[in-house]
């Protein structure tokens, strides 16, 4: 059994307003001569200037996605830099304190544990945040004392892939704003979209009602409606035929 099948996702409107636009207008934006018999002037004129509009919409939606998803994939980069970084900072410190060159109290300026060795753990970004903040106050404090600046890497070259991974964040911050913005957008459209829908497809329906329907399901494909099978459930039906 064959139904038509109402689009529920934005794609599926989107590919919809697309066929039919490309049906019922030419290139240069005129109605086709058989448009006219099937459908309403207003119905032609809602779609000539809704359409575009939707795949405006949905065209601006995905690039707001790709975004996203582009500034992820940098942020990942960074994020692995930044970690890297910080661990390399202690480790630094780690060896210059085996080697004598930094005291073992050194570690307290920079919120670690004189007696323990460990380089601390990165998981979060609020971790990576929290330890470069340390690092910086405890090498300006360090420093300050007489210590050495330490180097390989320096404070400067963390602030550089920090302050880099900072810019990701925010960045990713204000794609994420603009995608959400973009969503409600589209998400206005909707209850237009599929009357619209309803209203084209209701009105081929009409045009063509007096075919066979065989005849009449190929017609209405040709402009634009999706028919779908249901498949009716077999055990049922063997049930009720043996009643």
């Amino acid at each position: 059994m064959h139904y038509v099948y109402h689009p529920n996702s934005d794609n599926e409107r989107n590919n919809v307003f697309v066929r039919m636009y490309g049906l019922i207008f030419t290139p240069e934006g005129k109605i086709n001569e058989e448009a006219r018999k099937i459908f309403l002037p207003a119905t032609l004129d809602h779609l000539f200037v809704f359409a575009p509009v939707f795949i405006t919409a949905y065209n601006h939606r995905n690039l707001a996605i790709s975004a996203c998803n582009n500034v992820t994939g940098q942020k990942k980069v960074l994020k692995k830099a930044a970690k890297k970084i910080i661990s390399h900072y202690f480790h630094s410190l780690k060896n210059g304190i085996k080697r004598g060159i930094f005291k073992s109290s050194d570690r307290n300026l920079y919120g670690l544990n004189a007696g323990n060795n460990n380089i601390p753990l990165m998981i979060s970004e609020r971790d990576i945040l929290h330890w470069e903040a340390l690092i910086i106050d405890g090498e300006a404090a360090r420093v300050a004392q007489g210590g050495l600046p330490l180097s390989m890497p320096s404070v400067e070259e963390v602030k550089t892939v920090l302050n880099n991974f900072k810019n990701i964040q925010k960045l990713q911050s204000e794609r994420k704003m603009d995608l959400v913005k973009k969503q409600k957008e589209i998400k206005k459209l909707h209850a237009e979209a599929d009357e619209l829908i309803t209203e084209l497809w209701d009105e081929v329906e009409f045009y063509f009602r007096k075919s066979e329907r065989a005849a009449r399901r190929l017609q209405c494909s040709q402009w634009g409606i999706i028919y779908k099978t249901r498949y009716r459930n077999t055990k049922q039906t063997n049930d009720t035929q043996q009643k």
